[in-house]
């Protein structure tokens, strides 16, 4: 375990301050960016004595109780370790506990929790995919059935009936041997692939999981993006950039819950009431990168038409005239395609990109909201706020609160 030294005081002096364990390991994504708002929140507005494990080989194990803990951050626990927990008599908040420990006589079933909405994240993926013109689907899941994955293949699917669309799914790796191998697994991975009408978009339950799908379409020597699209789930940098071509992937949101989590155990701490439904957090967007590059699509016209949007959209010059001619086309056969295969106008579609820019540098929290409007390609700062409204129900203002996350360093 290691305490965190933000809130060690000055010259070593005892302090009478919470002692608060995270326990769950930063090696993912997701965990490191929920530590990210933990710590930020507990800046703001503790101190807080923050020991957390670190996952390093050897490293020792620290009894909580002797420790003195006042109270506890956790994730996804046992049994016999929400046991232990609960024993020590302290507030608890769970961040995405399993089903089993919601269930009524679970040792912390009672405990406030933050839960990512796995469905939404997969009905995020098929909008995705959908707005990109795509006609072939299929959801690549986690190999060992976890909750999650089918949760994310169940938003997927739904979605995509909701369009009219279905979806092939690879859900878990026969045989059964293969749930632990990647060598075992990858014969039925290549075979599933292949079998995908072309062009074909792929998501998959996790970054690692889109990783090894990459894998895969070069061993079955499919190129990548042009027949097979691939999308991914954290936004984990080092795996994402990892990836030859770079894989898009979508933002969960890690930070947002961080926050969440600290605030309401600080309530907890100070016996203010707190809900006991669990709060559902939603995706916040795609990361797109060259997994899911526009070429994929099957109508090359389309394709280097919404490529250029994608480049120039933040520009004052990409009216329906300069898309048009990007894509060697007329601007009547432009909005034909566009209508046709998108279900929007070229002018609807470029907006749509304007929004989505929009979305991203709120979420990022680096660039005050005046300069936004400029920075899409938005003359006019009111024109902006009333547009972003109308798409989202939400002023500029409070989509940046509601949604934004931090970078992982």
């Amino acid at each position: 375990m290691q305490p965190s030294s933000s809130n060690v005081p000055a010259g070593g002096a005892a302090a009478k301050v919470p002692v608060v364990a995270l326990l769950f390991t930063p090696g993912l994504k997701g965990s490191r960016t929920t530590y990210r708002g933990i710590l930020d929140w507990a800046a703001a507005h503790g101190p807080w004595r923050l020991v957390f494990p670190e996952g390093r080989p050897g490293e020792q194990a620290l009894d909580l109780s002797a420790m003195g803990v006042d109270a506890v951050v956790a994730h996804q626990l046992s049994r016999r370790r929400a046991r232990q927990i609960a024993a020590l008599g302290v507030p608890v908040v769970l961040a995405e506990p399993l089903p089993e420990m919601r269930e009524e006589k679970a040792p912390l079933a009672s405990c406030p929790c933050v839960r990512m909405d796995s469905r939404a994240v997969g009905a995020m993926a098929a909008r995705y995919f959908l707005g990109r013109g795509y006609r072939s689907f299929a959801y690549v899941g986690e190999p060992c059935g976890m909750y999650w994955s089918a949760e994310r293949r169940a938003g997927f699917v739904e979605a995509l009936a909701k369009a009219g669309h279905s979806a092939a799914v690879f859900d878990g790796p026969w045989p059964a041997r293969a749930k632990r191998s990647w060598t075992a697994e990858r014969p039925s991975m290549i075979r599933f692939l292949r079998s995908l009408p072309r062009p074909a978009a792929v998501f998959a339950a996790m970054d690692g999981r889109a990783m090894l799908v990459l894998d895969a379409c070069i061993r079955a020597g499919l190129s990548v993006p042009e027949e097979i699209a691939v999308l991914g789930v954290d936004d984990d940098p080092i795996i994402c950039n990892a990836c030859v071509p770079a894989l898009s992937s979508i933002r969960t949101g890690g930070y947002r819950r961080g926050l969440h989590l600290a605030a309401m155990l600080d309530d907890l701490m100070h016996g203010r009431p707190v809900p006991r439904d669990a709060v559902v957090e939603e995706p916040l967007s795609v990361e797109t990168r060259g997994s899911t590059g526009y070429d994929a699509m099957s109508d090359p016209v389309l394709g280097k038409a919404v490529a250029f949007i994608r480049a120039h959209g933040a520009s004052g010059r990409c009216d329906v005239g300069a898309v048009a001619a990007a894509a060697g086309c007329s601007r009547r056969y432009a909005e034909k395609k566009f209508r046709e295969k998108l279900g929007v106008s070229v002018r609807r579609f470029v907006l749509s990109a304007k929004i989505e820019r929009a979305k991203r540098l709120l979420e990022k929290e680096t660039m005050p909201i005046g300069e936004i409007p400029a920075a899409v390609g938005v003359r006019c700062n009111s024109h902006l706020s009333v547009l972003f409204k109308k798409e989202t129900g939400f002023s500029m203002r409070d989509w940046r609160r509601l949604h934004r996350d931090a970078p992982v360093e």
